[in-house]
């Protein structure tokens, strides 16, 4: 089903969120004094990774207009991206542990960036979301 399309993109993009969450915090935890350096690298990645799933949910669009939508159709899909939402929330969040030791500074610094992760790392289970609902709409 067509829908599924939307689920791939938000499991790709969340599971590469994390993957370049955790390494930059890591980079971050190691060497502060390059958190300015890393935080750009980090920036360039995101965009890098989220350009398949962008591409998905607007070929998911795309093709979900020719096929009738209903919402029962659509109920798995908006669980599934669900579940990869909460699971992103709690993951994220679970990180700010191992930013505990750290000096107050960079402690900040590290909160502030896990807070741009969770906007970025939702923002396409976001919009699937809601590419999802327009799309039984429209039918």
């Amino acid at each position: 089903m067509i829908l599924y399309i939307y689920v791939l993109a938000a499991a790709i993009a969340v599971l590469g969120m994390i993957g370049i969450f955790r390494s930059t915090l890591d980079n971050m935890l190691t060497e502060p004094e390059k958190f300015q350096a890393l935080l750009s690298n980090f920036f360039v990645k995101v965009s890098m990774v989220e350009i398949l799933p962008i591409g998905m949910v607007i070929l998911g669009y795309v093709f979900s207009s020719n096929e009738p939508l209903s919402m029962t159709d659509a109920i798995i899909p908006i669980v599934i991206i669900a579940i990869l939402m909460i699971f992103n929330i709690f993951y994220i969040f679970s990180q700010r542990s191992p930013a505990g030791n750290v000096e107050n500074e960079l402690k900040q610094r590290i909160q502030s960036f896990i807070f741009i992760t969770m906007a970025l790392a939702n923002a396409i289970p976001i919009v699937a979301i809601v590419f999802i609902f327009t799309s039984i709409n429209s039918s």
